[in-house]
């Protein structure tokens, strides 16, 4: 029998007020992020690799740090409570350990290979050959869990192990009304964000107290003592003069199974 195998790509929802929460700084063994949901083929499916993609702090890469990973499923239909609040330690209740069913690790001294990237991250589990840190687990959810006939749901979490930041230094020029495609940015007193260093078409941008900007369609270089982000569509929120613009999808993770 051939060996069947198939990816999942999940983007966890960080919100930017956790983003920015703590000075922006996540510390050791803070949540990453609450539970998110992804569908699978229904039944047993082996998850054999881990892939994070992390994006940097303030135009660097974040470096390497630990990361663990958490697996759960629905009870009677019911999803998992929460894990706990991103940017700060995980307050999951006794009812969670019903629903988990499985833990990756991301190993800052194996997995990144020689060294990070310079405006971001990627590690894989396994990645620097370390054979007991490659996954060999087998992830179930609840039958008849899924969105779709013939799947089921999974849920994931993440926690970090050491301090990590999402922190970006682009700030709102002058502030902005909703309905607009462009917002004006600076780094404050004109200088340059480098918001092309940050952020990348297709990322959701959303001001440090939440307001929604949108989706980003363009990044226009510096000029004229500002930086144009242009949106997919015209902004649903007020954002306000020197507020700081966070991506609320700085981890994607790409999770390798087998069947």
């Amino acid at each position: 029998m051939t060996n069947k195998y198939f990816t999942v790509e999940v983007k966890p929802t960080i919100a930017a007020s956790h983003q920015a929460a703590g000075s922006a700084a996540f510390g050791n063994d803070d949540v990453l992020f609450d539970w998110t949901s992804f569908q699978v083929p229904r039944g047993a499916n082996k998850l054999i690799g881990v892939t994070a993609v992390i994006r940097g702090v303030d135009g660097v890469s974040n470096g390497v740090t630990d990361l663990d990973f958490y697996f759960a499923k629905t009870i009677s239909g019911t999803a998992p409570a929460t894990i706990g609040t991103p940017n700060s330690s995980p307050s999951a209740l006794p009812l969670v350990s019903n629903h988990l069913i499985g833990l990756a690790h991301i190993d800052g001294a194996q997995d990144y290979g020689n060294d990070a990237l310079d405006y971001f991250c990627i590690a894989s589990t396994g990645g620097g050959g370390a054979g007991n840190l490659i996954p060999g687990i087998v992830l179930e959810g609840e039958p008849s869990s899924g969105d779709n006939v013939g799947y089921d749901t999974i849920y994931v979490a993440g926690s970090t192990n050491a301090a990590i930041s999402f922190g970006t230094t682009v700030l709102a020029r002058g502030g902005e009304a909703a309905g607009v495609t462009v917002v004006e940015t600076d780094k404050g007193s004109d200088d340059d964000p480098d918001a092309d260093l940050i952020f990348a078409v297709g990322d959701v941008l959303h001001s440090a107290t939440d307001d929604v900007l949108g989706t980003v369609a363009s990044i226009g270089a510096f000029g004229s003592s500002k930086q144009d982000i242009t949106f997919a569509a015209v902004t649903e929120d007020i954002i306000a003069d020197n507020e700081e613009i966070f991506n609320v999808n700085p981890i994607k993770l790409i999770l390798s199974f087998e069947r």
